[in-house]
């Protein structure tokens, strides 16, 4: 069975230098939606490294042959199942959810915007929770304490649709570099867990 969709490394990612520029002149609309889009697409990735074979029985789990119907098709099922399978944390869900949340406003409501009533609760939340992963982080030391607080942008996230949107890349081009340095690194679930069938 093929792989229909896109792929992220081959076709999705522009390379860990222009993870950035890639995204950042694109409308506020469409940075909302392709920033779901491509990261939807890497957790999928991902996943395809983390289960086991065959390769086929996978790519139609996924929906990866273009089938939305697939049990795992959805952003959200791969969410939950990447937490399952230990490829992300609870954190990591958390944020990808909130993202996964401004992108479904912003694909499924005609004037949707950063500032938006429906919108703006999941971006302070996006806010919320990339804050606290980022103090869990540099209160454990792996990561240097910054220049300035996330904090200062809090207040803006309400008044300013670029505020939002800039909030939505920095978590996105985060995400795009982490899932880039892990990749390689993601074991595939070895057959010896799984019960044998007598």
């Amino acid at each position: 069975m093929a792989w229909k969709v896109e792929q992220w490394l081959r076709d999705v990612f522009p390379g860990p230098n222009n993870i950035y520029s890639e995204y950042r002149l694109l409308p506020r609309r469409e940075l909302a939606v392709v920033a779901g889009a491509v990261l939807d697409s890497a957790l999928a990735e991902l996943l395809v490294r983390r289960l086991a074979q065959p390769e086929d029985e996978l790519i139609e789990f996924l929906g990866l042959n273009g089938d939305g119907r697939a049990p795992c098709s959805s952003f959200g099922a791969r969410i939950q199942l990447a937490r399952l399978t230990s490829v992300l944390t609870a954190d990591d869900a958390k944020i990808l959810k909130a993202i996964k949340n401004i992108r479904n406003r912003f694909a499924h409501e005609v004037r949707a915007d950063f500032t938006s009533a429906s919108v703006l609760p999941l971006v302070l939340s996006l806010h919320d929770e990339f804050l606290s992963q980022s103090n869990s982080l540099i209160d454990a030391g792996h990561l240097p304490r910054p220049k300035h607080s996330m904090d200062a942008i809090r207040p803006h996230l309400a008044t300013t649709p670029e505020a939002g949107a800039g909030l939505l890349l920095a978590v996105f081009s985060t995400y795009q570099a982490y899932f880039h340095r892990i990749i390689e690194r993601i074991q595939p679930i070895s057959r010896e867990l799984w019960p044998t069938v007598a």
